[in-house]
């Protein structure tokens, strides 16, 4: 027991003067009709404020979304115009010299011109050999340090060495 409990059991009186805790509850006052109608004006001033906010930004995100959109679609537009021409009038033929890719629902199309595909096919139609001496085999790795063409692990080795 403590020594209030016994002093209490016992009826007797201490020296030491304890608090008194008020007994009113911490339960919210009740406010005045004028009270309650000026909170409730001021939320609902703050909950307009807010929806005005929130509608303005979704107005500025519409915006921006719409404006970002309006380009790529003016293009899509641009090129289903193209498209719709092409069908009806014959396809204009390109300049020589120049490189053209074509993509269609059909299929991709590269057009080159002759100079450059007979470059092409010369380098392609070159066959690169193992550069170790006596070796004829087609290259198949690049030796990493020297930068050699080699066609094998043992000719890769070799070729790390020198």
């Amino acid at each position: 027991m403590t020594k209030r409990q016994r002093a209490k059991y016992y009826n007797e009186q201490e020296d030491e003067k304890y608090l008194e805790l008020p007994m009113e509850s911490n339960r919210k006052k009740s406010l005045t009709q004028e009270e309650q109608a000026l909170k409730r004006s001021e939320v609902a001033r703050r909950r307009k404020h807010q929806s005005a906010q929130r509608a303005e930004k979704d107005k500025e995100d519409t915006i921006n979304r719409l404006l970002k959109k309006q380009a790529s679609k003016s293009k899509r537009i641009i090129k289903d115009d193209q498209d719709s021409n092409q069908t009806n009038t014959p396809v204009k033929m390109t300049p020589s010299n120049s490189v053209r890719y074509t993509s269609t629902s059909a299929g991709s199309q590269l057009s080159l011109p002759t100079s450059l595909l007979d470059e092409l096919t010369n380098n392609c139609m070159q066959r690169v050999t193992c550069v170790i001496h006596g070796c004829k085999n087609e290259k198949k790795y690049i030796a990493k340090a020297s930068g050699k063409a080699v066609c094998s692990l043992e000719h890769y080795k070799l070729a790390e060495r020198t």
